[in-house]
């Protein structure tokens, strides 16, 4: 132990991870994390082992780095492959001896033909030295929140309410891909990364404005004590009006649940600020800096609108 205090780095080892480390990840993620971190959006991934490197010593498992492959869109319309890491653990007995460096730098020589990689913390410091640089976006808007009046009048039938679960986003996918082609960050989503999302959404409420048989937008809302988020939303090109209902929907539901305060996770365009100057008049946009990011074979494209949803993280 005292070799371990005074900085022996080489004490832990680097390696991936493999199906008996799955309870002690789950055990190092329950006490390094705040709240504690559940696995069960890991557990979606079918290649989660090889996504994953370890650090190990004399005491079993002290640290971890996860690093996904996502495709992302950039300013310059394209489609960007990039290495998503997250999960970065390191046990308290360990901490202080550089070892999330060198769990960066596992998973960083493990990203493959990745043209860049993505991370979000709230300690930058930490990641600096690695090469990676912070950037902002205006992820949300937040502020004082009351209900308009009236509100949902005519609603009634075309918002559909449930709340999501395995498989509950599968009618809006298409609805969020063809919203996100002009934003810059937003991923192109795969069926692993709609489970993911499921995961990371999962209880929140799923509203979806129906014309017809068809989705024409949807949103994904829940009150969190006096506080209401919006996760995620989307309406499909033209259909401006689908929003509003979808928001006069959720207001009902928040003024039921003695919501005073709102958190907003929309992209800043025009159409969704015209529509949130109804909804939420008093909020206003925020600065998100807790994105960095490192080239790889490349640097990243990222001028013009960014977007990243709460259903995309990792």
């Amino acid at each position: 132990m005292r070799g371990r205090r005074a900085g022996i780095v080489s004490a832990a080892t680097i390696r991936a991870a493999r199906a008996t480390d799955q309870q002690a990840l789950a055990a190092l993620w329950a006490t390094a994390f705040t709240p504690p971190l559940s696995p069960d959006q890991w557990l979606v991934d079918d290649e989660r082992l090889a996504h994953t490197r370890v650090a190990e010593d004399d005491e079993g498992l002290c640290g971890s780095i996860y690093g996904l492959p996502k495709r992302l869109r950039e300013s310059d319309g394209g489609i960007a492959a990039v290495h998503a890491i997250g999960s970065v653990a390191v046990a308290e007995r360990a901490r202080g001896q550089g070892l999330a460096r060198r769990l960066v730098a596992a998973t960083l020589q493990a990203a493959g033909d990745a043209d860049w990689a993505l991370l979000f913390t709230g300690t930058p410091e930490v990641y600096r030295s690695s090469g990676f640089e912070t950037f902002s976006m205006a992820r949300t808007v937040a502020g004082p929140w009351r209900a308009a009046t009236p509100a949902a009048v005519g609603t009634e039938g075309r918002v559909v309410r449930e709340s999501v679960g395995l498989g509950s986003l599968r009618p809006v996918r298409e609805v969020y891909e063809r919203s996100r082609s002009d934003l810059v960050l937003a991923p192109v989503r795969g069926d692993r990364d709609w489970a993911m999302a499921e995961v990371r959404l999962r209880g929140a409420t799923l509203y979806r404005r129906i014309e017809g048989s068809t989705v024409v937008g949807y949103a994904v809302a829940e009150p969190r004590g006096g506080v209401g988020v919006l996760l995620e939303s989307a309406v499909l090109p033209g259909a401006d009006g689908a929003r509003d209902d979808l928001l006069a929907a959720i207001a009902v539901d928040w003024a039921s649940a003695g919501v005073t305060s709102c958190e907003l996770a929309v992209p800043a365009l025009p159409e969704e600020d015209r529509a949130l100057r109804a909804f939420a008049p008093e909020a206003v946009r925020q600065d998100d800096r807790t994105g960095m990011i490192r080239p790889l074979r490349r640097a990243a494209r990222l001028h013009g609108i960014r977007h990243f949803t709460a259903g995309d993280y990792f």
